[in-house]
């Protein structure tokens, strides 16, 4: 989607506004409010902290639509970690641990993934824990101009059996890393568990509850990012301009 007029002066505000944030005390308070350690991660709110100011990834005050098609007033933009290794290579070593602890006495086949940042997450595991599990990492398709996750793979990839983790980067809803449980299934493997950096809304999904419910369930943190639906959105009626996920830029 192209960036009008309006859209254009709201980015470079947003970018002006959050480079002099990133180098004000206020951005440590403004983190650690949306902070929450997850269940099952060994790194800490701290820890959270410094990879989410390391690498200026969440935007504040902002109107931003996100893949599910909800608004939100805070955005976790996980490209901008994804491209500093040291951070990237915290979450992957805490996530290699959980895996490895969690499925200890059940080995898990592989990692079902997209072709987005989500998987140097998987890449990064599969390489950590080769020696104990040799694990396979399969992408499913992945449209950085949509957003949306394909269901779509090479024949073989998964075989009936076969023990595989669903993993993305984040989560909203449930509904993205649901389509890649159903990608397992559906090719006759077993959906040993879910994982995602981080869960990003405020506890208002019940589908994340379930899944939680269900399944070993992973995530570095759980932020407190509430979302609207377009027609409830307060942003909205304040006519703030709406920007759009795949727009927002790195700092």
């Amino acid at each position: 989607m192209s960036v009008n007029l309006t859209q254009e002066s709201a980015l470079s505000e947003l970018v002006e506004r959050h480079r002099k944030l990133y180098v004000s005390p206020e951005i440590d308070t403004r983190l650690e409010r949306i902070i929450r350690k997850g269940p099952h991660s060994n790194l800490s709110e701290w820890d959270v902290h410094r990879i989410l100011r390391t690498a200026q990834a969440v935007y504040f005050d902002t109107h931003v639509a996100v893949v599910s098609g909800h608004h939100t007033g805070t955005y976790l933009r996980f490209e901008s970690i994804s491209r500093v290794p040291e951070l990237l290579g915290l979450i992957v070593r805490d996530m290699a641990n959980w895996i490895s602890r969690t499925f200890e006495k059940e080995s898990i086949t592989g990692l079902v993934t997209t072709g987005s940042a989500a998987a140097q997450l998987a890449d990064g595991i599969a390489k950590l824990l080769d020696a104990q599990m040799g694990l396979r990492v399969t992408l499913t398709p992945y449209n950085c101009e949509t957003g949306r996750i394909g269901t779509q793979i090479a024949e073989g990839l998964i075989r009936p059996g076969d023990r595989f983790v669903a993993l993305n980067d984040v989560t909203t809803r449930g509904n993205c890393v649901s389509k890649l449980g159903k990608v397992i299934t559906d090719q006759g493997g077993h959906l040993a568990g879910m994982m995602v950096f981080a869960r990003r809304d405020s506890g208002q999904f019940p589908l994340m509850d379930e899944l939680i419910a269900t399944y070993p369930f992973y995530y570095t943190t759980d932020l407190d990012m509430p979302q609207w639906e377009p027609d409830r959105c307060p942003l909205c009626r304040d006519r703030q301009p709406l920007l759009f996920w795949r727009d927002m830029p790195e700092l």
